[in-house]
C-alpha cells in the first residue's frame, strides 16, 4: 500500500512522504481522535522510511525492504500497540524492546523505526522514553500516535513533532465506507457518514451495524429452514454461509439468539406485539405455527449451543468446527 491508497489526509501524506525521502532522524506524534486512521498512516510512514526507493507516494512496495515489512519479518521495525495481558504497556517492555533497541543499528534498511501507540503508555513508560526521543540515532525514527495528547507528558510533547490529522470530508468518508462495505446501499452509507462525527472508524462501525441486518436475514433463513433440513444441508450449505460471516461471529450468535427469543415470545404469547425481527414477523409466526413440536425447553437448549459456540471462540477454537457443532445441536432440537 502506498500513501495514495489511503483515503483523505492529502497534505499529511505529502509531508510524510517528503520526510521519508529526506530520511532524517527524529520523533513524530500523529494525533487525532480514535478511529481517524493514525495507525494506518504510521505503518505506511514506517514502510516509506524503510523503503530502498521511496518517492512522492511513499514506499515502492517492490523492494526487499518493502517485502520484509509487508511480511512482518523485518527486525528494523518495532511496534508497540495494545498489550494482550495488561491494560497498559509495562515499563520493562519499553526499556528492553524500545530503549535498548534504539541504540542498535538497522540490520537491513537504512532507517530503524519504532511505532508506538501512546494510548497504552503510562507515566513511567513515557518517562523511560524521554532520552531516546531527545537524542535518537541518526538512523532511528520514532512514530508515535495518540488519541488524546492531554494524557501525554509535556516533556514528551516537547521532544516530538506533532502532526494533527485533518477532518475528513463526506466524500472521503463515503469512499472509506464503500471500500469496506461494497454491498451496503447508499442510504445506509450516508447515514453512517452523517452520524460518524467525521471519524472513519465510527462510520465503519455504524456501517457494520447496518450490514449486520443482512447477516440477520441470512441467519433467519437458515433457522426457518432448519426443521426440514438434512445433515448435508447443515454441514455444507449452512456452514458455508456462516463461514462467509466468520469475522462477525458475535453478530451471527446474536442473530440466532434474537430469532430464538422471537420464537419463545410467540410460543408463550401468540399475540406478542413486538419482536426483535419485526420486519420478518410473518415468516417467524408461520415457522412457530407449522412447527408445533418446538418447545421453550428446546429453544433453551439451542440457546446453550449458541453460548457454547461463543465460549469456544473466546479460547480461539476453530471457527468451522465450532459453527458446525452449534448448527448440528440446533438441528437436533428443531428437526421434525
Amino acid at each position: 500500500m502506498a500513501f495514495s491508497r489511503i483515503t483523505g489526509q492529502k497534505q499529511i501524506k505529502i509531508r510524510l512522504a517528503a520526510e521519508a525521502k529526506r530520511r532524517g532522524s527524529g520523533a513524530y506524534m500523529l494525533s487525532g481522535p480514535e478511529g481517524t486512521g493514525k495507525r494506518l498512516l504510521a505503518e505506511e510512514f514506517s514502510k516509506a522510511l524503510m523503503c530502498s526507493d521511496s518517492g512522492p507516494d511513499g514506499a515502492c512496495g517492490v523492494c526487499s525492504n518493502c517485502k520484509y515489512f509487508d511480511s512482518f519479518t523485518t527486525p528494523d521495525v518495532t511496534r508497540v500497540y495494545e498489550p494482550s495481558d495488561t491494560k497498559m504497556v509495562k515499563v520493562d517492555f519499553i526499556k528492553d524492546n524500545v530503549v535498548a533497541e534504539s541504540y542498535l543499528k538497522p540490520q537491513f534498511a537504512r532507517t530503524k523505526t519504532f511505532i508506538i501507540d501512546f494510548d497504552y503508555l503510562g507515566v513511567e513508560s513515557q518517562n523511560a522514553l524521554l532520552k531516546s526521543l531527545e537524542e535518537p540515532r541518526k538512523d532511528v525514527v520514532f512514530i508515535l500516535t495518540s488519541s488524546n495528547t492531554d494524557t501525554v507528558l509535556d516533556t514528551v510533547m516537547s521532544r516530538v513533532t506533532e502532526i494533527k490529522l485533518d477532518p475528513y470530508t463526506d466524500d472521503e468518508l463515503e469512499a472509506i465506507v464503500k471500500a469496506n462495505f461494497p454491498d451496503l446501499d447508499e442510504a445506509k452509507i450516508r447515514s453512517a457518514v452523517y452520524n460518524s462525527g467525521r471519524i472513519p472508524g465510527k462510520a465503519i462501525s455504524l456501517a457494520k451495524e447496518d450490514s449486520g441486518v443482512s447477516i440477520r436475514h441470512e441467519i433467519n433463513s437458515i433457522m426457518i429452514a432448519m426443521p426440514e433440513s438434512s445433515y448435508i444441508d447443515i454441514l455444507e450449505d449452512f456452514c458455508e454461509v456462516l463461514t462467509g460471516f466468520k469475522d462477525d461471529a458475535k453478530i451471527i450468535a446474536s442473530s440466532i439468539l434474537l430469532f430464538l427469543d422471537d420464537c419463545g415470545r410467540l410460543i408463550n404469547y401468540p399475540d406478542c406485539r413486538k419482536l426483535n425481527n419485526e420486519t420478518e414477523r410473518e415468516a417467524i409466526e408461520n415457522f412457530v405455527a407449522v412447527n408445533k413440536h418446538i418447545t421453550t425447553l428446546k429453544l433453551g437448549r439451542c440457546t446453550e449451543a449458541v453460548n457454547k459456540f461463543l465460549r469456544a471462540l473466546d479460547v480461539n477454537a476453530n471457527f468451522d468446527a465450532t459453527a458446525s457443532a452449534m448448527l448440528l445441536r440446533i438441528h437436533e432440537e428443531l428437526k421434525k
